[in-house]
C-alpha cells in the first residue's frame, strides 16, 4: 500500500532536493503509484537497471516525460525511438560521437574553455553558471552542430528557452513551443544546405548524408537536432555546475579536483554523476504485464526510472550519500543503460574534464557571493546561475 505523498517529480521539493524521498521510495515503496500523474516509479539501482536493459518491456516508443512533454522533440528523437528504428538512426550519428573522434575536438574544447576563462580578468565576481558551465557546453554543441557563428547567440538563447521546464508544469509555455517551431525549421533548411551546397564537418552534415543515403528522413532532422542541443547544454552544463557549486561551498578542495599535472581526474567526473546525476529520471511504458514487488504493472504503465536514485542506493554503493572522490565501485547509470546509453557520453565527460580542469587550474580560488539559481526543469539537476566571488 502506498503513501499518497512520497514522490512527486513535478513538486517544488522535488525541484530543490529529491534525495530524502528517494530514500524513502528505496526502501517503502521500491515500485511506487504516483497517483496525480497516473505513473509509477522504480528506484533501486537493480531494478532501474533491469528496466533500462529490457527495451522489450520498458520501452521508450511512447515517450520519455510525461504530460505534455511527451515526445516534445518530435519525429527522430532516438530517445523516443526502440530498436529496430533506433538503431538505424543512432548510426547516422555514432561515427561522430565515438571516442575516438571526440578526442579530436579536445583543442576545441581548451581552446573555448581558455577564452571565456580571460573574460574574468580584472573581475571578482563572476557568475559561474552564465559565464562559464553552461556557456562552454553549449558553444561546443553547437559548433559540433555546425550552426554558425553568428547564429550562436540566437541558437543559445532559443535552445535555453525551449527547455525550460518549471516546476509543478507538466507542459512546455506557448513561448517555449513557438522557439521549438523556428529552431526546427532552421535545422531543415540547415541540412537542405549542405545537400546543395557541399557538405562541412560537423552533425548536420552527418544528417544530410543520412538523407542522401536514405537512413534517415528529413521529417526525422528536427527530433535528432532537438535532442543534441537539449543533451549538449543540458547534461553537460549540470555537471559542471554541480562540480563548481561544491568548490564554490568550500564542500571539496580543489586539490582532491587536478592531478599533478592540473588535470581534473577522471575518478572524480564519475562521482559526480553518480552523486548527483545532471538527469534524473527519464519514463518507460510496458509493453506486457511485469509483476514487480509484489504489484502487476499493466500493459502500457508509464514507469519512471529514477537515476538519480539509483546512484544512491546503499544496496549497490557503500557510503551512498557521500561524495567519495577515489571511489571504485560499480558503474553509476547517470548515462543510462543498454540500447538507449547515452550516445555522447565520452563528449561530456571530456568537456567537463577539460573545461573544470582549466577553470580550476587557472582560477582555483573562489566562494559563493550570492544565492545560486537551479534550472527550472523537473528532469534535469543543476544550476543556471552560480555567483562566485574570485579570489
Amino acid at each position: 500500500m502506498n503513501s499518497t505523498d512520497v514522490y512527486d517529480p513535478l513538486s517544488h521539493q522535488s525541484h530543490e532536493d529529491p534525495y530524502p524521498a528517494y530514500t524513502r521510495l528505496r526502501d517503502e515503496f521500491p515500485l511506487y503509484f504516483i497517483e496525480a500523474h497516473g505513473v509509477w516509479a522504480l528506484s533501486r539501482y537493480q531494478d532501474v537497471r533491469d528496466a533500462l536493459r529490457d527495451w522489450e518491456t520498458f520501452s521508450s516508443a511512447q515517450g520519455v516525460e510525461i504530460g505534455d512533454y511527451v515526445q516534445f522533440f518530435g519525429e527522430g528523437s532516438i530517445q523516443e525511438l526502440d530498436p529496430p528504428r533506433h538503431d538505424v538512426l543512432r548510426k547516422v550519428l555514432a561515427p561522430r560521437f565515438q571516442s575516438r573522434r571526440i578526442r579530436e575536438y579536445g583543442p576545441l574544447i581548451r581552446e573555448t574553455a581558455d577564452r571565456l576563462i580571460d573574460g574574468f580578468d580584472g573581475r571578482s565576481r563572476i557568475d559561474l553558471g552564465q559565464e562559464f558551465t553552461q556557456r562552454l557546453p553549449i558553444l561546443t554543441i553547437l559548433q559540433l552542430l555546425g550552426i554558425p557563428q553568428d547564429d550562436h547567440d540566437w541558437a543559445a538563447s532559443a535552445g535555453l528557452e525551449m527547455l525550460r521546464r518549471p516546476a509543478g508544469e507538466a507542459g512546455p509555455s506557448a513561448a517555449a513551443a513557438a522557439i521549438r517551431e523556428e529552431l526546427v525549421d532552421y535545422s531543415i533548411d540547415q541540412v537542405r544546405r549542405r545537400r546543395v551546397d557541399g557538405m562541412t564537418d560537423d552533425v548536420f552534415s552527418d544528417m544530410a548524408m543520412g538523407v542522401e543515403g536514405g537512413h534517415m528522413l528529413e521529417s526525422e532532422i528536427q527530433g535528432l537536432t532537438l535532442l543534441l542541443i537539449a543533451a549538449g547544454m543540458e547534461t553537460t552544463s549540470s555537471l559542471m555546475g554541480n562540480i563548481a557549486h561544491v568548490v564554490a561551498t568550500g564542500a571539496v578542495d580543489v586539490s582532491a579536483l587536478l592531478d599533478d599535472a592540473g588535470e581534473f581526474r577522471a575518478p572524480a567526473i564519475e562521482e559526480f554523476l553518480r552523486f548527483d546525476a545532471p538527469g534524473q529520471w527519464l519514463a518507460r511504458v510496458t509493453t506486457r504485464p511485469v509483476t514487480m514487488h509484489g504489484q502487476e504493472l499493466p500493459v502500457g504503465s508509464r514507469v519512471l526510472v529514477l537515476f538519480a536514485s539509483a546512484n544512491r542506493d546503499p544496496r549497490e554503493f557503500a557510503r551512498a550519500d557521500e561524495l567519495v572522490l577515489d571511489r571504485d565501485g560499480a558503474r553509476n547509470l547517470a548515462f543510462g543503460e543498454g540500447v538507449h546509453f547515452c550516445l555522447g557520453m565520452p563528449l561530456a565527460r571530456m568537456e567537463a574534464r577539460i573545461g573544470m580542469g582549466r577553470l580550476l587550474s587557472r582560477r582555483p580560488s573562489f566562494a559563493l557571493d550570492g544565492e545560486p539559481v537551479r534550472y527550472p526543469s523537473h528532469v534535469i539537476r543543476g544550476f543556471e546561475s552560480i555567483p562566485v566571488l574570485v579570489s
